[in-house]
């Protein structure tokens, strides 16, 4: 099982038991997931007999995956097909959430060839050299590409100066970080406390 499908077994699980504000753990493919239900809405329908069920919402808070904490994530459904089988087949799948800037920094040190630091600044991402941290910074604009989330230098920062670079520059090395199987990110943000981010699984 996939960590896209572990969502729609984790909402089964919760409709079932009356779940909601406990914290359910899962085991898939790509490690366990542990969250709390926060909420579960849809508009008629059942998850536990075949049929369809229409515009599904989910909020889940403290959401743990491979060593990562998320602190709140909306999930929404168009559609879900429950099967005779008891299968569930989504359709217009939305998840959105913000990474905080520890889990950024973490999701980094995981993927980046070079140790570096990141903070938001004014809402922009600025990275250091670790080794360094007081010398140059460097000013990134997430993106996305086919790696996923990449980090794209805009400006460099030495004390209080700030020079454009060109753009267009390729996205940094090492900072593509993937996404999970199955979705694809659609849209990502700085904000004051991490990066907001989208992904859709049609």
């Amino acid at each position: 099982m996939g960590l896209a499908d572990a969502w729609f077994a984790l909402l089964r699980t919760a409709v079932a038991a009356g779940a909601r504000d406990r914290v359910l753990t899962l085991p898939t493919a790509a490690g366990p997931v542990r969250l709390r239900v926060a909420s579960l809405t849809f508009g008629g329908g059942s998850l536990l007999r075949p049929g369809r069920v229409r515009d599904l919402r989910v909020e889940a808070t403290d959401v743990e995956w491979s060593g990562l904490t998320v602190p709140r994530a909306q999930v929404h459904v168009a559609t879900v097909d429950v099967r005779l089988s008891g299968a569930l087949e989504p359709a217009g799948v939305t998840v959105s959430g913000t990474l905080p800037t520890p889990l950024v920094q973490a999701l980094l040190d995981r993927s980046a060839t070079t140790p570096v630091l990141v903070a938001i600044r004014d809402g922009v991402p600025v990275l250091r050299w670790s080794r360094v941290p007081r010398a140059a910074a460097l000013e990134v604009r997430p993106e996305v590409d086919e790696d996923g989330l990449v980090l794209r230098a805009v400006a460099l920062r030495i004390r209080r100066r700030r020079w454009r670079l060109p753009a267009r520059l390729p996205p940094l090395p090492g900072s593509g970080m993937p996404v999970p199987g199955g979705f694809r990110l659609e849209d990502v943000e700085p904000v004051a406390d991490g990066v907001a981010v989208r992904l859709f699984r049609a």
